[in-house]
């Protein structure tokens, strides 16, 4: 943050010398040139990742930080934008991404003019939309995304009986038909790779220094996804549901068929992850019984019981 007001409230350039003397925690009387090389290196870097744009004098030893390019400017919003970009925002509410969201939703809010002109601007969205990522993976995956830094964990696949240590460059993260993917360059096979991130088994590490994973100009992740994922090696599960009950079950269901006059109706669903088809049975309540596999039926068993034991 000092170096940001430093460079931000100038309208000179201020040399690596000048910042190494006024700005605080570069400790100019203490550390060498190549430990003060280095701290100015990765903070420039680091401001860069976040997207504030630090300018470099042409031809000179220089640095600054245009308020033009650095402010956000006046917006004017329709109600229907702002409703659109309040709904966003909850969106991601209950993820990792909700104080960030939280807190770009009050920027715009305070730079649109009309707002601020006294016209309902809608910001007062009714529609509760909500994401929720369960997965444990997802936060420190998406954190290296951000900072682009390289990551190592231990990963089962369809056909693995044990997980296999990874290490991936990751190119970013990819919502499909509610499930999380990981898109990156798989360093030890030397080629792209998807990643499910329910399959991540235990913690993620990151390795080597922020910007040092470049991302392909031209990838394109929901393609990445739909050609990479093993989701064509995914079982069935034969559910039992409550008639005009279950809607997000029924739309992704391969067959449906109604059963006697009891006012239940069998479908069958592809289980890619017994984890995520678990979590989603056991939302439904008693509108939704797990007819087979066996091993879905205990696994909604145990996300009950762990529910019921929470305080």
């Amino acid at each position: 943050m000092d170096l940001v007001i430093a460079l931000l409230n100038t309208r000179r350039y201020r040399t690596a010398a000048w910042i190494r003397e006024h700005v605080a925690g570069y400790d100019a009387g203490e550390s060498g040139d190549e430990a003060f090389a280095r701290m100015f290196e990765r903070d420039k870097q680091e401001l860069r990742d976040l997207g504030i744009p630090i300018e470099t004098e042409p031809g000179g030893d220089g640095y600054r930080i245009e308020p033009t390019a650095f402010a956000l400017p006046p917006l004017s919003l329709t109600a229907a934008e702002s409703a659109a970009l309040a709904v966003a925002a909850r969106f991601w509410d209950t993820t990792v991404l909700g104080e960030v969201g939280g807190s770009a939703l009050r920027k715009v809010r305070d730079a649109d003019e009309t707002g601020a002109a006294g016209e309902e601007p809608g910001w007062a969205a009714a529609v509760q939309a909500r994401l929720r990522t369960p997965e444990p993976a997802f936060a420190d995956l998406f954190a290296a995304v951000r900072a682009r830094k390289a990551v190592r964990f231990a990963y089962r696949g369809v056909a693995d009986r044990t997980p296999a240590a990874r290490s991936v460059e990751p190119w970013g993260l990819v919502n499909a038909r509610g499930v999380w993917y990981l898109v990156g360059l798989d360093r030890d096979r030397g080629a792209e790779r998807t990643f499910r991130l329910s399959r991540v088994v235990g913690p993620v590490t990151t390795v080597g220094r922020s910007g040092a994973v470049t991302v392909p100009p031209d990838i394109d992740l929901q393609r990445s996804v739909a050609a990479g994922s093993d989701d064509a090696d995914s079982t069935a599960a034969l559910l039992r549901v409550k008639a005009g009950r279950a809607a997000g079950l029924r739309r992704i269901a391969t067959s449906i068929q109604r059963v006697g006059t009891g006012g239940y109706d069998d479908i069958h669903v592809p289980m890619v992850s017994l984890t995520d088809m678990a979590r989603r049975v056991a939302a439904q309540g008693p509108d939704v019984i797990v007819v087979d596999p066996a091993e879905l039926r205990d696994a909604v068993v145990t996300v009950l019981r762990e529910a019921v034991s929470r305080p």
